[in-house]
């Protein structure tokens, strides 16, 4: 189970699951906080549905008599309103005249409204339009009102609910969801606690399993965790801003940004979960490469002090002595610090980089491989002979170095060598009489096994030294290629048939793939043929029983290229 979470989609799951019980939670916590606004632990369901229609159906009476007034006229369309809708209302006059109203009107209303219009202009005539107000009282109130003015006109709005709800309109959702939470209104808080557990879990799993991999115990950042943490951070700090900036403006928009941001605060926070795993939190920001760099010019310029200060020294120099000529009008003086600069400062300018020339050449000769190249100190600056001095001790060591390194080479070889030819003489003795013996007539077939063993032995035996002494040679450079025009297909097939039936026996097919046509290279066929020898061995040796291994040839144009293909025994850390 933890190489799953720690696979791709193992990841994706967990990260669903913190998207969504988030949401859920958040979701429950405004369902919650609603409940308590509303009221719903004080009164009866039948108690909050009638008030939660009260305000419903305000809204849609309201809504349906500004849509249909008119402000030219000052009047009231007469123009019914389809039955389309579980909400049925009607709206009259003070004497009871329907002016606009549904198909069909439930017999108890759950709200009524008064309104009153009034023409701007019998107030003021400098003005004209109609001014409406809202009332709540009874009707006897506003007849009142009305008598006060003749132009006043009153309308009663009356709203109320089909009780068949026959239509699946935004109404009956509305009646569904209070349903939904008066229901849930205690409930509520322990779904709260559940979810705020699953969130918990999955987060801390999900912050777990960032940047591991399965069957792997290293921490492997992928290349997002590779960006500066700063310019994670910023897209999420230009949301706030814009948010922040449109709080008064157009919501949904914001909503729409801010929630889509939601969706990569996970990934956020993965990635801090990385960095911090692999300690590089601080050290992937901007800021501390910034601080880094500085530190480490501080700290360059503080061990070249020395020959900083001298620099700046002469720097300041020059540009006192510029100045003085600049704000000097007298030509005299100004001639003569003239000549000062031609004799002085540009020949040390000259001088200095001639000497800045020497170093370069001289660097470049050691890179080269040519410690026998000297450095010529004579007459330089101080500073610039140190470095030339150092330049020629370090030409001084390599070369002490590299002879060092010979001399241990040729003694090595001269030991291997002697030593191998001290043993071929006695181990050529062994493998004679060895064969000698394996000869004779004998009755005894332990004494010819034996004799057997002793003739084989031997010569591996043999073969051993003279791959030391080779291989010796090989490492010194002094191993002898006889280069001969030969066939790549014949290498191919000569170890095809010689390793057929040793890679039998290990349980293991041997595959070749050569091309039709003849492929011509130059090689040394004996050494070719111990390097196909050396790989194949390994092969059957190292290879997964039951599989294949590959022997391909294949002409790339300028190069014939052997490759060799197996399965390992063992699993391979690469």
């Amino acid at each position: 189970m933890k190489n799953f979470f720690r696979t791709f989609v193992g990841k994706g799951i967990l990260y669903t699951a913190v998207i969504l019980s988030t949401l859920a939670l958040l979701a429950s916590i405004g369902a919650a906080g609603y409940m308590i606004y509303a009221d719903y632990y004080r009164y009866s369901e039948e108690d909050i549905k009638k008030i939660e229609l009260e305000r419903y159906a305000e809204n849609h009476l309201m809504t349906g008599f500004y849509n249909n007034f008119s402000f030219d006229t000052g009047k009231l369309e007469n123009a019914l309103v389809a039955d389309d809708g579980n909400f049925l209302y009607r709206i009259s006059d003070k004497d009871g005249n329907v002016i606009l109203s549904t198909y069909h009107v439930p017999s108890e209303y759950t709200y009524t409204e008064y309104i009153t219009v009034l023409p701007t202009n019998s107030v003021n005539t400098e003005t004209s339009g109609y001014e409406i107000t809202s009332h709540t009282n009874t009707i006897e109130t506003y007849e009142e009102l009305v008598k006060e003015n003749d132009k006043q006109e009153l309308y009663v709005l009356e709203g109320g609910l089909n009780p068949e709800l026959k239509y699946m309109d935004d109404f009956y959702i509305f009646l569904k969801f209070h349903h939904t939470l008066y229901t849930l209104r205690y409930g509520i808080y322990f779904i709260g606690i559940l979810l705020f557990a699953v969130m918990i879990v999955s987060f801390v799993a999900l912050m777990c399993v960032s940047g591991r991999r399965p069957k792997k115990e290293e921490i492997v950042p992928w290349y997002f965790h590779k960006v500066p943490y700063e310019l994670l951070l910023a897209p999420f700090i230009f949301v706030f801003l814009i948010a922040a900036a449109n709080a008064n403006g157009d919501e949904e928009i914001v909503a729409a940004i801010m929630g889509i941001m939601f969706l990569f605060v996970p990934l956020f926070c993965m990635s801090t979960a990385v960095r911090i795993k692999t300690h590089t939190l601080i050290k992937n920001t901007i800021v501390y490469k910034v601080l880094a760099l500085c530190w480490k010019g501080i700290c360059a310029v503080v061990k070249n002090m020395k020959f900083l200060y001298k620099l700046l020294i002469a720097l300041f120099l020059m540009m006192c002595f510029w100045f003085v000529m600049i704000v000097t009008n007298d030509r005299g003086m100004n001639a003569f610090l003239f000549v000062v600069t031609g004799i002085v400062v540009i020949p040390a300018i000259i001088a200095v980089a001639l000497q800045i020339n020497r170093l370069k050449k001289g660097a470049k000769e050691l890179a080269s491989g040519n410690f026998d190249h000297v450095i010529n100190t004579k007459w330089m600056l101080p500073e610039i002979r140190k470095h030339a001095e150092d330049l020629n001790n370090i030409a001084e060591g390599q070369k002490i170095a590299v002879a060092e390194k010979v001399k241990s080479e040729r003694m090595k070889t001269e030991l291997i060598t002697n030593v191998s030819h001290d043993i071929k003489t006695p181990l050529t003795s062994i493998i004679n009489y060895a064969d000698l013996i394996s000869k004779e007539e004998t009755t005894s077939e332990k004494g010819k096994e034996y004799s057997e063993v002793l003739v084989r032995q031997s010569v591996r035996l043999k073969t051993l030294l003279e791959d030391l002494v080779e291989a010796s040679k090989a490492s010194t450079g002094n191993l002898e290629v006889d280069l001969q025009p030969c066939d790549a297909q014949v290498f191919v097939t000569q170890c095809a048939g010689e390793f057929e039936e040793k890679m039998s026996n290990t349980n293991l097919t041997l595959i070749t793939n050569v091309p039709d046509e003849s492929i011509r290279i130059m090689a040394d066929g004996r050494r070719m043929q111990r390097v196909f020898d050396n790989l194949l061995n390994n092969a059957c040796k190292y290879s997964l029983p039951g599989t294949r291994v590959y022997v391909d040839l294949q002409d790339n144009g300028t190069d014939a290229v052997f490759v060799f293909k197996n399965t390992s025994k063992e699993p391979l850390n690469m």
